[in-house]
């Protein structure tokens, strides 16, 4: 009997939300697991969406619907300088990031928590980076990929150009990779997944004026795609 609950302790956790004890399965979502459990989790997306504004932003912190929480300046309230917001100390930075007023944020080897090896051995790598992010420690060109389809979510969603449906997927961005013989789509330099410099591969928009689509994707540079910007092909 003992047995049996060691065994049940080892694989469940307690809900951040609800608070209530669940197997495992209940926090997984294909190869994540979650703090809460999948329905309070599901129920405080819905909440957040329901908050959302028409462009995809909680209505007190967009910036195009002049929220409550943005100043004159196009800030948030709380975080502006020239306002001289809540979250800003007198030495012009923010109170839970100062090392002078001994923000929450600053660990006891005087460095931010969340980035401190002697406190965080278990996220922090030797390389001074999140474990999971470092390209030194994981394969590069996974890390990178997965980059690249966070980034281009997010700047879809900010500019209104993202599409679900034909939206950029892992197994897509790989097979560009793998199809782009390690050469820039437009100068034909050799690419490289680790260091972030001008032959960085990097997922490049054919049109700009369209979402990161699979039809309007290809591998470039770091220098060519910053070199098109607002630029023809030719």
């Amino acid at each position: 009997m003992y047995l049996k609950m060691v065994i049940v302790f080892k694989i469940g956790k307690t809900c951040t939300g609800c608070k209530n004890f669940y197997k495992l399965i209940d926090f997984k979502k294909k190869d994540k697991i979650f703090k809460q459990c999948i329905k309070c989790r599901n129920s405080s997306i819905k909440s957040i969406n329901k908050s959302k504004c028409i462009h995809n932003k909680i209505k007190y912190q967009c910036k195009e619907c002049g929220g409550d929480a943005i100043c004159l300046h196009h800030k948030q309230k709380y975080h502006c300088k020239e306002c001289g917001g809540d979250g800003i100390c007198q030495h012009n930075k923010q109170k839970d990031r100062c090392k002078d007023c001994n923000g929450s944020a600053i660990c006891i080897h005087n460095s931010i928590k969340h980035y401190c090896k002697l406190c965080c051995s278990d996220i922090i790598c030797q390389h001074n980076k999140q474990k999971y992010q470092c390209k030194l420690c994981n394969n590069p060109i996974d890390v990178t990929i997965k980059n690249m389809i966070h980034h281009s979510r997010r700047t879809d969603k900010y500019k209104n150009l993202f599409d679900e449906l034909n939206f950029i997927d892992y197994s897509f961005v790989k097979n560009l990779i793998d199809n782009c013989d390690n050469k820039c789509h437009y100068c034909q330099c050799e690419l490289q997944y680790t260091y972030y410099n001008h032959t960085l591969g990097t997922i490049e928009r054919l049109n700009n004026n369209l979402g990161h689509i699979k039809s309007n994707c290809v591998i470039a540079c770091k220098n060519c795609n910053c070199t098109k910007v607002g630029n023809s092909l030719k």
